[in-house]
């Protein structure tokens, strides 16, 4: 009997809705505020800046969801980008994923979860590099087992950070209905030359906290009916999450001074602390380490089928792209992808992480995005089971922001732009090794 090769189609349009969300929804939120505040002292900015986030993530989902209906494939922007651009764009952006964004990300979630867990369950400060490690292990393990397993996991956990973030904007809502905040100023400042810059730098905080919601296209192969549920599942979790962290902002500027809110990355915490006191504090740590494991597992689950789909056409990869036939998983490549992440665990902080990720990985998205203008007058009769909405507004307008906020990044901190783009570089190397092993 020969033994099954490909992944199972086994998800449906609430999984894939819960895969967006819960990869969207990691520890962004919870965390980035103060490095927001950092570089925008202004809570009228600060709230136009994540709506901005939400309406920009919008543009792409909608953009994407285009492009997963026509290409319901493993892989996403992977092969959106390998059909518009050819094999060699799509090789970098794979490289890229490996080495620069999606182990990045996998890193910093498991950085995060390690110190939450020593906030409930305290450990020598030496150790949490190995819990950060121990967490990424644990779930690579859970998914190799199946894509059911995975996706119980994510569904559980990511039921339990909107519950976080529900209660963060309930005692928000009851502390401004009793008039008891800190009565932060709404008034909108000068939008002077520096502070325009500080609001670019800003937003990689935003726009990596946005980041998740390509998440779903990912695993197109195992969802059923794609080319509707995809889409779907692309914009819905980007509206319902753009809804929730206004919300939760709006409830942070209520209670944290903006002159404290700067040197309080802990923010979540203690908003609860204030709000309802110590158990209110407990409460939302054990909460925050739910979502961290939750979106770690997320991007565990579609990181190895980013992988799978690169190693079925480039020789380098080759092992990569094959399947588990017990298991029905792409085993190799998730180990492979958590293997780098550890590494960027005990060698990488958390800032400098984001930062030369995600200017890097936006150069991709950018791309994608653009793509779906490219495809409309290559193949303007091709079959689209989903036409982006706005169309051609929406994606010029996500492109736009995404290369102006690029410029502004290496403007504003060009040693780790220089650092990812460095690390992008050396795949062109790894590209011809591969065309010549094939």
């Amino acid at each position: 009997m020969t033994k099954p090769t490909s992944l199972l189609r086994s998800l449906g349009l609430f999984d894939a809705t819960m895969l967006v969300v819960g990869c969207i929804v990691g520890v962004g939120i919870f965390r980035t505020a103060s490095s927001i505040a950092g570089h925008l002292p202004s809570p009228s900015l600060i709230l136009l800046l994540w709506l901005a986030g939400g309406l920009v993530s919008l543009c792409g989902a909608l953009g994407y969801a285009e492009l997963a209906a026509m290409f319901p494939a493993s892989g996403g922007d992977y092969v959106y980008i390998t059909e518009v651009y050819g094999r060699f764009w799509g090789f970098l952006f794979g490289w890229t994923k490996l080495f620069i964004e999606r182990t990045g990300t996998i890193a910093i979630l498991g950085i995060v979860f390690a110190e939450y867990a020593r906030r409930l369950v305290p450990y020598p400060e030496g150790m949490q590099g190995w819990i950060a490690a121990a967490a990424i292990i644990l779930l690579t393990v859970v998914n190799v087992a199946g894509v059911r397993w995975g996706t119980v996991v994510q569904n559980v956990f990511t039921a339990l950070k909107i519950v976080a973030l529900m209660a963060l904007i309930a005692v928000g809502a009851q502390a401004f209905a009793a008039h008891n905040t800190v009565a932060p100023d709404w008034t909108i400042p000068s939008l002077t030359l520096p502070l325009m810059q500080s609001a670019g730098v800003a937003f990689v905080f935003v726009l990596w906290t946005f980041g998740g919601w390509t998440e779903a296209a990912y695993v197109a192969e195992e969802v059923k009916e794609p080319t509707r549920n995809i889409p779907r599942a692309i914009i819905g979790g980007v509206a319902l999450t753009t809804l929730l962290y206004l919300l939760v902002n709006w409830s942070y500027l209520l209670f944290i001074p903006m002159e404290r809110l700067a040197q309080t990355p802990l923010v979540a915490s203690s908003v609860m602390q204030d709000a309802v006191g110590r158990s209110g504090a407990v409460f939302i740590a054990w909460m925050i380490a739910c979502s961290a494991f939750g979106a770690l597992n997320g991007y565990i689950l579609t990181g190895g089928r980013i992988l799978y789909a690169i190693g079925k056409d480039h020789a380098l990869f080759t092992r990569l792209g094959t399947v588990d036939p017990a298991c029905r998983t792409p085993m190799l490549a998730l180990w492979t992808n958590a293997a780098v992440a550890i590494v960027l665990v005990f060698t990488k902080t958390f800032d400098q992480i984001m930062t030369y990720s995600t200017v890097v990985i936006s150069v991709f998205f950018t791309m994608a995005v653009f793509g779906v203008m490219i495809l409309r007058r290559r193949h303007p009769r091709a079959a689209r089971p989903y036409r982006t909405w706005g169309y051609p507004v929406t994606p010029i307008l996500f492109c736009l922001v995404y290369l102006g906020f690029i410029a502004d990044v290496c403007v504003k901190e060009p040693q780790e732009a220089l650092f990812g783009f460095g690390l992008l570089a050396l795949g062109l190397p790894l590209y011809w090794w591969s065309q010549r092993s094939k």
